[in-house]
């Protein structure tokens, strides 16, 4: 009996061993093979009229490209505004990024809808959206637009001044 209990406990640890030996490895880490960015690296003030004044409907150009840090293709269909206050258009779109041209050059205009809304607004975390399509079909949509400090002060230059402009 006490053979048999040796027996028995052997191989049950022998299989306990062979059950830990057989488990799957966690799958590695593997970057958002669907991220696709947005990256701002200028911001030019809007023209003026010959009296310093800004036009009405001058928007603030924002220089940036549109970066595939993923590796499936896919095409940018929107950039969405930071906030509902302010609207901002990108005539280059849709644009595809793909792993033989991953940076593509793109360029925002942004305007202000709204004074109002827009005064209190502040700069966040990527504030802007963005929506692209991959190769598979799949919309996708996130938060985007990293930029430096210098673009930053220039997007809320512009709010502040368009907002304190009497026209508006």
């Amino acid at each position: 009996m006490v053979f048999l209990a040796l027996v028995l406990g052997l191989a049950a640890g022998a299989g306990a061993v062979l059950w830990w030996q057989a488990r799957p490895e966690p799958p590695p880490f593997r970057a958002d093979e669907h991220a696709v960015e947005l990256v701002l690296f200028g911001a030019s003030p809007p023209h003026t009229l010959s009296n310093s004044r800004r036009t009405e409907s001058s928007p603030l150009h924002l220089d940036g490209a549109l970066l595939l840090s993923g590796g499936v293709t896919s095409t940018v269909l929107e950039i969405g505004a930071p906030h509902p206050s302010l609207k901002v258009r990108v005539p280059a779109l849709p644009v595809t990024v793909s792993s033989t041209a991953r940076l593509r050059s793109v360029q925002l205009r942004m305007t202000v809808r709204d004074c109002k809304t827009a005064s209190p607004w502040t700069l966040g975390d990527r504030p802007f959206t963005i929506k692209w399509r991959d190769e598979y079909g799949q919309v996708h949509m996130d938060r985007a637009g990293d930029f430096g400090r210098s673009t930053a002060i220039s997007l809320a230059r512009y709010v502040d001044a368009v907002c304190k402009d009497p026209l508006k």
